[in-house]
Order: structure tokens, then sequence, then C-alpha cells
């Protein structure tokens, strides 16, 4: 009645190998979803920099900001992009406790650049020394 010699795969075998099947895909669509956003954020990254390059490369605004000690406004060509700079005499921790040096003629410029994208606001901040 009972044939020996059966071939194919039980039903329990068949589940454990979809099981198997299954959470390795969810692995490697994660895995896939992570690198997207990586990829994502450091375009984002990698914008702000050209950004920040193309303000900081701008010398009629930077001297503006110099003698004015501060500017803001939104970045020409590019959606969503606005920035503001203060600036500040430059101070360095000279590492004794809280004591801190003002290095002559030398001008801290801190840039700011905002992106808004719809209800999402991203900030990144950048720091230069100028020489008066």
């Amino acid at each position: 009645m009972f044939l020996k010699n059966r071939t194919g795969f039980t039903l329990l075998e068949v589940l454990v190998a979809l099981l198997i099947i299954g959470i390795s895909l969810g692995a490697v669509f994660q895995a896939f979803s992570q690198s997207k956003r990586i990829s994502w954020k450091s375009d984002e990254q990698v914008e702000s920099c050209r950004i920040a390059h193309n303000i900081l490369a701008d010398s009629q605004l930077i001297d503006s900001v110099l003698r004015q000690g501060k500017g803001a406004g939104i970045v020409q060509g590019e959606e969503g992009w606005q920035y503001t700079m203060s600036v500040t005499p430059l101070e360095l921790n000279t590492g004794d406790g809280d004591r801190l040096y003002k290095v002559p003629s030398m001008l801290n410029l801190d840039l700011c650049l905002i992106h808004n994208q719809g209800q999402r606001e991203r900030a990144y901040y950048l720091s230069r020394w100028y020489r008066r």
C-alpha cells in the first residue's frame, strides 16, 4: 500500500523554505531602503556644500556681510534654500578653562543654510575665518 520511494517535498519542508525566502527578501528590501535613504541624505549634503561654496565665492556679498556684520537672503536659482550670515571677532579657546583669546585682525563668519521642503526643514552650518 505504501510507497517507499516517494519523491518531492513535504508540506512542512515547503513552508520552512518559504519562510526562509521571505525573511531573506525582507532583509534585502530593508537594506535597499536604508541605502536609498543614505544616498538621498548624502545628495542633499553635497548640494548644501555646493551652495555654501557658491555663496562664499561671491566676493561682493562677503565684503558686504563683513562690513555690516550680518546678512540674510534667499539663494537665487535654488528652490527652497535660504541663508543667514553673522560676523563676530575671532575668539579661540586657549585650553585654560573658559578663557578665550581674541585673535587680532581676524573675523569669524558663520553661515547657516536652511533647506525648506514642504513641512520639513533642515539646517547646515559652516564657519569660516577672514582677515580684516
